[in-house]
Protein backbone atom coordinates (compact mmCIF):
# COMPACT_ATOMS: atom_id res chain seq x y z
CA UNK A 1 0.00 0.00 0.00
CA UNK A 2 1.38 3.23 -0.71
CA UNK A 3 1.75 6.50 1.49
CA UNK A 4 -0.77 9.61 0.71
CA UNK A 5 0.58 11.99 -1.41
CA UNK A 6 0.02 15.76 0.35
CA UNK A 7 -1.77 18.04 -2.17
CA UNK A 8 -1.94 21.30 -0.54
CA UNK A 9 0.47 23.27 2.09
CA UNK A 10 -2.37 22.72 4.33
CA UNK A 11 -2.26 18.75 4.04
CA UNK A 12 1.91 19.29 4.34
CA UNK A 13 1.92 21.72 7.42
CA UNK A 14 -0.64 18.79 8.95
CA UNK A 15 1.35 15.99 8.01
CA UNK A 16 4.67 18.20 9.56
CA UNK A 17 5.92 18.29 13.38
CA UNK A 18 3.16 20.25 15.49
CA UNK A 19 0.34 19.31 12.85
CA UNK A 20 -2.01 18.25 15.18
CA UNK A 21 -1.84 21.51 17.51
CA UNK A 22 -2.26 23.73 14.03
CA UNK A 23 -5.39 20.95 13.33
CA UNK A 24 -6.98 21.99 16.80
CA UNK A 25 -6.15 25.57 15.88
CA UNK A 26 -8.08 25.54 12.89
CA UNK A 27 -11.15 23.62 14.02
CA UNK A 28 -11.14 25.84 16.80
CA UNK A 29 -11.13 29.30 14.59
CA UNK A 30 -14.34 27.34 12.18
CA UNK A 31 -15.98 26.79 15.11
CA UNK A 32 -16.03 30.22 16.06
CA UNK A 33 -16.39 31.52 12.76
CA UNK A 34 -19.92 28.54 12.34
CA UNK A 35 -20.77 29.73 16.48
CA UNK A 36 -20.78 33.77 14.58
CA UNK A 37 -22.46 33.11 11.96
CA UNK A 38 -25.42 30.93 13.34
CA UNK A 39 -25.64 33.73 16.24
CA UNK A 40 -26.34 36.35 13.69
CA UNK A 41 -28.74 33.67 12.25
CA UNK A 42 -31.03 33.53 15.07
CA UNK A 43 -30.53 37.36 15.51
CA UNK A 44 -32.24 38.21 12.63
CA UNK A 45 -30.82 39.36 9.24
CA UNK A 46 -32.53 40.76 5.85
CA UNK A 47 -32.51 38.04 3.40
CA UNK A 48 -29.67 38.40 1.04
CA UNK A 49 -27.66 38.58 4.16
CA UNK A 50 -29.39 35.37 5.89
CA UNK A 51 -28.30 33.33 2.57
CA UNK A 52 -24.56 34.65 2.72
CA UNK A 53 -24.67 33.72 6.80
CA UNK A 54 -26.01 30.43 5.97
CA UNK A 55 -23.43 29.78 3.76
CA UNK A 56 -20.61 30.55 5.83
CA UNK A 57 -22.03 28.67 8.70
CA UNK A 58 -22.29 25.56 6.48
CA UNK A 59 -18.99 26.20 5.09
CA UNK A 60 -17.32 26.38 8.65
CA UNK A 61 -19.16 23.15 9.73
CA UNK A 62 -18.28 21.44 6.55
CA UNK A 63 -14.42 22.13 6.67
CA UNK A 64 -14.28 21.23 10.15
CA UNK A 65 -15.33 17.47 9.32
CA UNK A 66 -13.16 17.72 6.51
CA UNK A 67 -10.21 18.70 9.05
CA UNK A 68 -11.52 15.74 11.60
CA UNK A 69 -10.91 13.28 8.91
CA UNK A 70 -7.30 14.34 8.54
CA UNK A 71 -5.05 11.42 10.18
CA UNK A 72 -3.28 13.64 12.21
CA UNK A 73 -6.17 14.50 13.96
CA UNK A 74 -6.66 11.65 16.51
CA UNK A 75 -10.37 10.25 16.84
CA UNK A 76 -9.88 10.26 20.66
CA UNK A 77 -9.53 14.07 20.25
CA UNK A 78 -13.50 14.40 19.27
CA UNK A 79 -14.00 11.20 21.83
CA UNK A 80 -15.81 9.21 18.38
CA UNK A 81 -14.03 6.87 15.81
CA UNK A 82 -13.41 8.85 12.45
CA UNK A 83 -15.20 7.58 9.52
CA UNK A 84 -13.23 7.03 6.54
CA UNK A 85 -12.36 9.38 4.67
CA UNK A 86 -13.79 9.11 0.74
CA UNK A 87 -10.24 9.64 -0.97
CA UNK A 88 -8.57 7.21 0.46
CA UNK A 89 -5.68 6.17 -1.73
CA UNK A 90 -6.20 3.47 -4.36
CA UNK A 91 -4.54 0.07 -3.45
CA UNK A 92 -4.55 -2.72 -6.10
Amino acid sequence: MTTPTALTELEQRLAAPGGAELGASLAARLARLEHAARTRLDAGLPPAAFQDCVAVAQAAQAAREVLAQHPSQSSSDTGAPRRPSPFNPLSR
